[in-house]
């Protein structure tokens, strides 16, 4: 249950703890105020009476509402980043790591407030294209980077072939993963709605782009 600023105040805790409590508060507030009236129509103060927190103790720690966004995006992100590299690691084996990273991916970007988030992101990019620049770096670019290391490990286990370019083969596996159902849940679809529909369309992505690069499986 979520913690007011002025219970916070109350509880005997340290002040680092405190302050982390009502960081959380503040972040999570605020996403669900972005999913729940888009960006345009949430505001700091919203958010503050929302929060029960002063609007101030918003603006020390946000100096405006994209700043706020942004936060909120990361901090969406910082939980996917965190759940797929656990789940890369739960596998000494290159391809069962592959595997698992682009599942627990997959599973994300079918959330209901990723969907959101990613909707508000599209909507406002013209307006505001910091937000996409920063959704790109914070979220794309990083996961990228991820898959592109389990693909450089698999191929230094002489798992796979050495005569392609990573860079390009992560990029065509997380379309492959994650492009279409991203596409259909965005337009209002339900594509993949069941975990065992999703682990199906996985094992045929994957198998479809491990049969062209793998050597031997």
């Amino acid at each position: 249950m979520a913690v007011s600023e002025s219970a916070a105040r109350r509880i005997g805790r340290p002040d680092a703890q405190a302050s982390e409590t009502l960081d959380r508060l503040i972040l999570a507030t605020a996403t669900q105020s972005f999913i729940d009236h888009g960006y345009a129509a949430t505001s700091i103060e919203k958010v503050a009476a929302q929060a029960e927190v002063g609007k101030q103790t918003i603006y020390r720690r946000y100096r405006s509402k994209e700043a706020l966004f942004k936060a909120s995006v990361g901090a969406l992100i910082g939980a996917l980043l965190t759940r797929v590299d656990a789940a890369a690691k739960f596998s000494a084996d290159p391809l069962a790591a592959l595997r698992e990273a682009c599942a627990t991916f997959l599973e994300t970007v079918a959330r209901p407030d990723s969907i959101a988030m990613y909707r508000i992101l599209i909507a406002e990019s013209r307006r505001f294209p910091a937000l996409a620049d920063h959704a790109l770096e914070t979220t794309s670019e990083p996961f990228h980077a991820m898959i592109k290391r389990l693909l450089d490990a698999a191929v230094r286990a002489g798992r796979l072939r050495a005569d392609h370019d990573l860079d390009l083969l992560s990029r065509i596996l997380i379309g492959m993963v994650s492009g279409w159902v991203l596409n259909q849940w965005l337009l209002g679809g339900q594509a993949l709605s069941t975990e065992a529909e999703r682990a199906a369309f996985l094992d045929t992505a994957l198998s479809i782009f491990l049969n062209g690069v793998v050597i031997d499986r």
